[in-house]
C-alpha cells in the first residue's frame, strides 16, 4: 500500500506567516489586548489554576498529585464547514462501534461470517468472557466515546485512536473553556463560539435516563486521588451532580449495588466508571484489583445496575480493529466510513505482516492490545540489528502487534513567554449516546507536544488547549449555572457523604490533632533537655513516656542517657520512616486530606499541603532551629483548628472531622493525666509545669493560682474544668454532644460516653489529698487518688473501643461490639 509524502499542516498559517481567514477575528481581539495585558491575564489564570487545584498527575513528576494542569491560552479554531465533517464522522463512528461491541458480546455474527478475525477477539485480554450474553441497556454498550484526530498533510482529518472504555478529557475540556473564555472574553464573544453546557446537560439527562426507576442515584466511580486524572473525576462529579465514589464506597448485597454512606446503605442505579474494565470486579475479573466492587458483574447480569460504558467495551479500544472498519461500515451501516483511520496493519494477517516487514522504515510498531506494556517503536530510528530483532518479535507473535503510518502531526500556535511558536497537536473529540441518537461535543480537548517534539503525551509534559468551534449561526447560550436574574430554590440539605470520605475526614482530624499534641510535647522536651538537672531529666523521661511509643529508640534494658533522649527527640520529630513521628503524622494529614480535597475549601487544601512540609528540616539543624520549626508547625495547626471551627459547614463531614480531633485530644490528655496520678513526689514536681505547658494551659493556671504548682489545681484545670478547651472533661462532653448529632448513632455507645462525662463530673477534687513537698500529708495512694486513677483508666480503655465502633457503624457498616465503662 503506497503511503503519501509527509509534510506538516499548519493550523494557523499555511505559509507560517499569513493567518488563515477564520483566525482574523481572534487575532484582532488578541492585538487589541496586547502582549503585556495577555501576559498579565494569563498569570492570573495560572494562579486560579493552582488555587482551584486543577491538576494532572504525571507519575514521574516530583510534584505528584499537585502538578497543575498545563493550559495554553491560544485556542484551536475549527471553522463551521470543517466541524460539520468532523461531527458527521464521529457520530457515524460511534454508531458503528456501538453495533460492533453489541455483536462481540452477543451473537458474534461478524466472526461467524469472517468479517472480523476470531484471533483478533480471543487473543485480546480486554475481551471479558464473563460479560458474554449480558443484555446491554436499550441504547447499547457505549454511552460516550472519544476519538483522537489529527490532520493529514492535505488538511483532511484522520482518526488516530478510539477511546471506548472510559474516555477521559471532557472535564478538562470544560475546565479549559471556563479558564480561557474568562481570560479572553472579547475574543470568545467576537468569534461566535459554540458552547459546551448543553452537551453536559444532555449527558446528565442521558445518564439518569439509563436507570429503570424514578429518582435514580448515579455515582462516578474513580480509582482514587492518585489517578492521573482525579481532578477531572471530582470536577465532573460536581458539575453533573453525581456522587464521587471509590470502589470501597460501594458494596453489592443481594445482587444490588449500594453506596455506603453515613446515613446507611443507599441504592445505586447508574455507575459512570473511570476504572478500567478488568479492575471493576475482583471477584469475576482481576482478583488483585483494589479499585473495583466485588460482585459488580453479578449485579450487572441481574440487570440491577447500569455501568457506562458497559464492562467489556475496551475490547475494541485497539488499533487492530481499524483495518476492518471500512468494510464493517459498509456491512452494518450500508455506507462508507466518513472519517478515515490512519493507515494501520494488524500483523495477525499474513499479507499485512509481510508488508510491514518490508516497510519498517515507514511505520510505527505498537502493541495490538493496550494492556501489553510496550513503547512504540519508530522503524525509521532503528539500526540494522534492531530491525532484525523487531522483525523476529513480529514473526514469533504477529497477532500481538500493529503497525501504523508514522504521522507528521499538524501544528498549532502556543504561547511561549510572549511569543507564538508552533507545536504538534492532537484533537480528542467526543460523541454521546442520548438514547435518541448520537450527538458530538462541539470542540474537545486539544493536547499539544512540549517544545518541537512530535510525541503528544500529557505524561511526557504536554499541554492542553481549548477547541473553539466557530459557528455561522446563532449559538445556544444555555449554562448549567443558573443565571443571576432568576430566583433559586434554597437548599440546605447535605449531599450524600460516602463512608470512605467520612472515614478520611475522621482521620484527618485525628492526624492533625496527633501532630499538634506531639509538636507541643516535643517543644516542651527540646526546650529543657540540654539544661535539665537529674531531677528534671527524670521528669522529661516521664513526659516522653506518655507517648507509649513502640518505636522509641531509647534502650529498654537500662536507663537512658541525656544524649540518647536527644537522639530520640530528633527521631520523634523528623524520621519519615518512623510511623509515630511528627513528620509521619504530618504526611498522613496530607495523604488523607488529599483523598477528600474535593470536600475542602481552597484555603484548607493549601493549609493541608503546607503542613506536611512544615517539619522538614535536616537532622543536624534540629536542635538549632527546632523552636522555629515547631512554632511554625503549631501556627499552621492552629490555623487548621480555626478553619475547622469557623470555615466548615456544620454537616456530617464536619461532625466526623471534629469527632476525630476531640477523640485524639482526649486520648493524649488521659495518658498524661494518668502519669500525674500514678505517683508524684517532690522530685517529680516539675512534671506539673510540663503538663500545663503541653496542654497550652499555663496561662489559665497562673491567672487562678499564680505560680504555686499543686496537683489538685493542675488536675482541676486539665481534667475537670469544662470551660477549658484543653481539659479532658471538655473533650468528653463535646464528644457526647457531637455523637448525638450523628444519624444512626448507637444508644449504648452514646450512653457509654455520657457515663464517662458523668464520672468526671462526679469526682470531688477537694476531697482528694496529694502529698505536698515537706507537708507530711497522706501518701499518693489515697482513696481519692485511686478513684481518679481508676476513672482515667476506664476512660483510657473506653476511647479506642468507642472509636472502633464509630468505624464499624459508619465506615464499614458492620455490627458493633458492646462497650461499657467503669466495670
Amino acid at each position: 500500500m503506497p503511503l503519501p509524502d509527509r509534510s506538516t499542516y499548519n493550523e494557523f498559517a499555511p505559509d507560517g506567516v499569513t493567518p488563515r481567514a477564520y483566525w482574523s477575528t481572534v487575532i484582532e481581539s488578541l492585538q487589541g489586548i496586547g502582549p503585556d495585558e495577555l501576559a498579565r491575564r494569563w498569570e492570573r489564570a495560572e494562579r486560579r489554576i493552582r488555587e482551584n487545584g486543577v491538576t494532572y498527575n504525571v507519575y514521574t513528576d516530583p510534584q505528584g498529585v499537585n502538578r497543575p494542569l498545563a493550559i495554553d491560552p491560544i485556542p484551536l479554531l475549527i471553522p463551521p464547514e470543517e466541524w460539520r465533517v468532523i461531527e458527521a464522522g464521529i457520530v457515524q463512528r460511534a454508531h458503528l462501534l456501538n453495533l460492533l461491541v453489541g455483536d462481540i458480546y452477543g451473537p458474534r455474527q461478524l466472526i461467524q461470517k469472517g468479517d472480523l478475525p476470531a484471533d483478533l477477539l480471543f487473543a485480546n485480554p480486554s475481551f471479558l468472557r464473563p460479560l458474554t450474553g449480558v443484555a446491554p441497556p436499550d441504547r447499547g454498550h457505549l454511552h460516550l466515546i472519544g476519538v483522537d484526530l489529527a490532520r493529514s498533510p492535505d488538511g483532511r482529518w484522520w482518526v488516530l485512536a478510539d477511546r471506548t472504555q472510559s474516555p477521559s478529557g471532557t472535564g478538562y475540556a470544560l475546565q479549559n473553556r471556563t479558564i480561557v473564555a474568562d481570560a479572553l472574553p472579547e475574543a470568545f464573544s467576537a468569534a461566535n463560539v459554540r458552547r459546551l453546557a448543553s452537551f453536559f446537560r444532555t449527558r446528565r439527562e442521558a445518564l439518569l435516563g439509563l436507570a429503570r426507576c424514578d429518582h435514580p442515584r448515579a455515582v462516578l466511580l474513580t480509582p482514587g486521588p492518585y489517578n492521573e486524572t482525579y481532578f477531572e473525576h471530582s470536577y465532573l462529579a460536581r458539575y453533573l451532580g453525581l456522587t464521587l465514589a471509590e470502589g470501597s464506597d460501594l458494596t453489592v448485597r443481594d445482587r444490588r449495588v449500594y453506596l455506603k454512606t453515613v446515613e446507611g446503605l443507599q441504592p445505586v442505579h447508574v455507575i459512570l466508571r473511570r476504572v478500567d474494565d478488568s479492575f471493576c470486579d475482583p471477584m469475576e475479573l482481576r482478583h488483585d484489583s483494589f479499585l473495583g466492587v466485588a460482585g459488580l458483574v453479578d449485579a450487572v447480569h441481574a440487570g440491577n445496575v447500569v455501568v457506562v460504558n458497559a464492562l467489556g467495551s475496551g475490547v475494541i479500544e485497539t488499533a487492530a480493529i481499524m483495518p476492518f472498519l471500512p468494510g464493517l461500515a459498509e456491512k452494518l451501516l450500508g455506507e462508507p466510513l466518513k472519517l478515515p483511520s490512519v493507515a494501520t496493519w494488524w500483523c495477525g494477517q499474513d499479507y499485512a505482516l509481510d508488508w510491514v516487514l518490508d516497510h519498517l522504515d515507514r511505520v510505527v510498531v505498537k502493541p495490538a492490545f493496550p494492556s501489553r506494556a510496550m513503547e512504540p517503536v519508530f522503524g525509521a530510528d532503528l539500526s540494522r540489528a534492531e530491525k532484525r530483532k523487531i522483525s523476529e518479535q513480529l514473526r514469533s507473535r504477529p497477532y500481538e502487534y500493529v503497525a501504523q503510518e508514522q504521522v507528521d502531526l499538524s501544528t498549532v500556535p502556543v504561547w511561549d513567554q510572549g511569543r507564538l511558536n508552533p507545536h504538534s497537536m492532537v484533537l480528542r473529540t467526543y460523541a454521546l449516546n442520548t438514547g435518541g441518537g448520537w450527538i458530538a461535543m462541539p470542540g474537545g480537548l486539544v493536547r499539544v507536544s512540549e517544545a518541537d517534539g512530535q510525541v503528544v503525551s500529557m505524561q511526557r509534559g504536554g499541554r492542553t488547549k481549548d477547541a473553539w468551534v466557530l459557528w455561522d449561526g446563532p449559538v445556544d447560550t444555555f449554562s448549567l449555572l443558573r443565571p443571576r436574574n432568576q430566583p433559586v430554590q434554597l437548599e440546605r440539605a447535605a449531599a450524600d457523604l460516602p463512608s470512605r470520605a467520612a472515614d478520611n475526614l475522621f482521620w484527618l482530624g485525628r492526624y492533625a490533632e496527633r501532630s499538634e499534641c506531639i509538636a507541643r510535647l516535643l517543644r516542651c522536651l527540646m526546650t529543657r533537655v540540654r539544661r535539665a538537672n537529674r531531677t528534671e531529666l527524670a521528669c522529661l523521661f516521664r513526659l516522653h513516656g506518655c507517648l507509649v511509643s513502640t518505636h522509641s529508640t531509647l534502650p529498654k534494658d537500662r536507663p537512658a542517657t541525656e544524649h540518647e533522649l536527644e537522639d530520640e527527640l530528633v527521631s520523634l520529630m523528623s524520621a519519615a520512616d518512623r510511623p509515630d513521628s511528627l513528620a509521619s503524622y504530618l504526611a498522613e494529614v496530607r495523604r488523607v486530606g488529599g483523598s477528600v480535597r474535593e470536600r475542602l475549601s481552597t484555603d484548607m487544601s493549601r493549609l493541608v499541603a503546607a503542613l506536611s512540609e512544615s517539619a522538614q528540616t535536616e537532622n543536624y539543624m534540629l536542635f538549632v532551629e527546632y523552636s522555629a520549626v515547631l512554632n511554625g508547625c503549631l501556627e499552621l495547626l492552629s490555623a487548621f483548628s480555626g478553619m475547622e471551627r469557623e470555615n466548615i459547614t456544620r454537616g456530617p463531614g464536619w461532625l466526623f472531622l471534629s469527632l476525630g480531633r476531640r477523640l485524639e485530644r482526649a486520648m493524649y490528655s488521659v495518658r498524661q493525666l494518668r502519669e500525674l496520678t500514678s505517683g508524684l513526689d517532690e522530685r517529680s514536681w516539675p512534671l506539673l509545669e510540663y503538663l500545663l505547658e503541653v496542654a497550652d494551659s499555663s496561662m489559665t493556671y497562673r491567672s487562678r493560682y499564680f505560680t504555686t504548682l499543686q496537683p489538685i489545681a493542675v488536675l482541676d484545670v486539665l481534667m475537670a474544668d469544662e470551660s477549658n478547651p484543653r481539659s479532658l472533661s471538655f473533650q468528653i462532653v463535646h464528644l457526647a454532644d457531637l455523637y448525638k448529632k450523628l444519624t444512626r448513632h448507637v444508644p449504648a455507645d452514646r450512653e457509654a460516653i455520657q457515663h464517662a462525662a458523668a464520672l468526671l463530673r462526679g469526682l470531688d477534687l477537694e476531697k482528694v489529698e496529694f502529698p505536698l513537698p515537706g507537708g507530711g500529708l497522706p501518701s499518693c495512694d489515697s482513696d481519692g487518688q485511686s478513684q481518679i486513677h481508676r476513672t482515667l483508666g476506664s476512660i483510657q480503655k473506653l476511647l479506642p473501643s468507642w472509636a472502633d465502633n464509630i468505624s464499624l457503624t459508619y465506615f464499614d457498616h458492620a455490627h458493633t461490639f458492646p462497650i461499657s465503662i467503669g466495670e
